[in-house]
């Protein structure tokens, strides 16, 4: 009898976590969902005061990371997206994650990726995120306070839409996070700008 009863706490406890593991999920879904109909010009500005940075050749974030949930969750998610090569390159340190796309799929417009094939990129050991994203989405970035102009793009040595994206701090930011990968993406996904291609390209975030 004690082993039954036991047993049936169990799996109520695991029962109890799947469904709390799928109301979450779908509430964060909709938060995101949210954030891409609005798109960059509709972003909030970001509350409190920019981080610090060490502008220069390598450009990163000092301060104001937040929990590493947050970055950790962001890069996994990314990982998945349809045409993404979840490997990493040889010759990137161990505390880079270069987020990039499979041949076939990249642009061959350099404004829009920051290397070859590579739209975005993450440092983890000093937490820092960098993006090439279309101007008008980096300048509603860098206006309401969520990120700031690489500073080797000012050299012509990175796109113009290069940018730090800031960290992010809690799930609204996450959010905004997604937004601004999501329109990397598709910026650099060389499918989204041929009409009547099939083949799904949008990310599920």
């Amino acid at each position: 009898m004690v082993g039954t009863n036991q047993a049936k706490g169990t799996s109520m406890r695991l029962e109890l976590a799947l469904e709390n593991e799928r109301c979450f999920k779908q509430e964060q879904n909709s938060k995101e969902t949210t954030l891409a109909s609005i798109g960059s010009a509709g972003l909030p500005a970001r509350k409190g005061q920019r981080p610090q940075t060490i502008r220069g050749p390598l450009h990163i974030q000092c301060n104001g990371y937040g929990d590493s949930k947050y970055l950790n969750q962001l890069v996994g998610q990314v990982l998945t997206w349809p045409h993404i090569e979840s490997t990493p390159t040889p010759v990137s340190p161990p505390d880079t994650i270069r987020i990039r796309l499979a041949e076939m799929e990249a642009t061959d417009k350099p404004s829009a990726l920051l290397t070859a094939r590579e739209f975005g990129r993450v440092l983890l050991g000093a937490p820092t995120i960098y993006l090439a994203l279309p101007l008008v989405s980096a300048h509603w970035a860098i206006v309401r306070g969520w990120a700031e102009p690489h500073y080797l793009a000012s050299f012509g040595l990175m796109p113009a839409g290069a940018v730090v994206v800031y960290t992010p701090r809690d799930e609204q930011e996450l959010g905004v996070c997604y937004l601004l990968f999501s329109e990397s993406y598709r910026f650099a996904c060389s499918l989204v700008r041929r009409e009547g291609q099939t083949g799904r390209t949008e990310p599920e975030i």
